[in-house]
């Protein structure tokens, strides 16, 4: 393995920007490229990583970030997660995605904090959990991508999706060349349409050069004559 792979887990303590201190045991997931953060004080996992959906839409110049709320699953259809962590005595559920760039340690409204019914459907945590957790995940995240090992876990994220991307994009190169043929067909119709057109008017062109005749001489200029 690597040196910027380490395997070993890492224990490191944070302070969120609100003095609130944090004792974590960090888990590098290199077949998925996410960091699982076990924080002791919420006797509970909060993965961080990278949203593999936002790779196919151009909207932002930075990447989307993913929260997991427990230890990650690869089904996308999946809300409860083993090793949920609990906050305020409310155990949290689900993804949220969002922009590092758009993190606030001051604000809540950045992130989606959802809690466990029981149910399929999690609801909205109450707002001093969601505040409490925005300042959590603020903090494990600007941690994680300080790291030296944080370029080389993203490289490991992309690795895990390229199959499925390439994918992506040989349907879309499938796709485009069906256009770009239809296009092409059009594009000669139009040329043809053009040329019959310029011969139009290239043959009005000479017809217009041709010196017409000279008007019929008045019959009563003849007899004054």
């Amino acid at each position: 393995m690597s040196d910027n792979r380490p395997t070993a887990p890492q224990y490191v303590t944070l302070t969120t920007p609100g003095g609130y201190r944090m004792h974590a045991t960090i888990t590098l997931d290199w077949e998925q490229g996410a960091a699982l953060y076990r924080l002791a004080e919420l006797k509970g996992t909060i993965t961080v990583g990278w949203q593999s959906g936002h790779y196919h839409h151009d909207c932002c110049d930075e990447d989307a970030m993913e929260i997991t709320y427990g230890k990650p699953e690869r089904s996308p259809f999946s809300h409860q997660f083993e090793d949920a962590p609990t906050v305020f005595g409310v155990q949290l559920a689900d993804r949220a995605n969002f922009h590092a760039e758009a993190m606030k340690p001051t604000s809540h409204w950045w992130l989606g904090v959802r809690r466990d019914n029981g149910g399929t459907y999690a609801p909205e945590a109450p707002e001093g959990t969601r505040r409490r957790t925005a300042a959590i995940v603020y903090t494990i995240t600007r941690h994680m991508l300080s790291r030296p090992w944080s370029a080389e876990l993203r490289r490991a994220h992309d690795q895990e999706h390229a199959p499925a991307r390439h994918r992506h994009h040989q349907e879309a190169i499938r796709e485009l060349e069906r256009e770009a043929a239809a296009l092409q067909e059009k594009l000669s119709r139009e040329r043809g349409r053009a040329a019959a057109q310029a011969a139009l008017i290239g043959a009005r062109s000479t017809l217009a050069s041709v010196t017409p005749l000279a008007d019929p001489v008045d019959r009563h200029q003849l007899l004054a004559a």
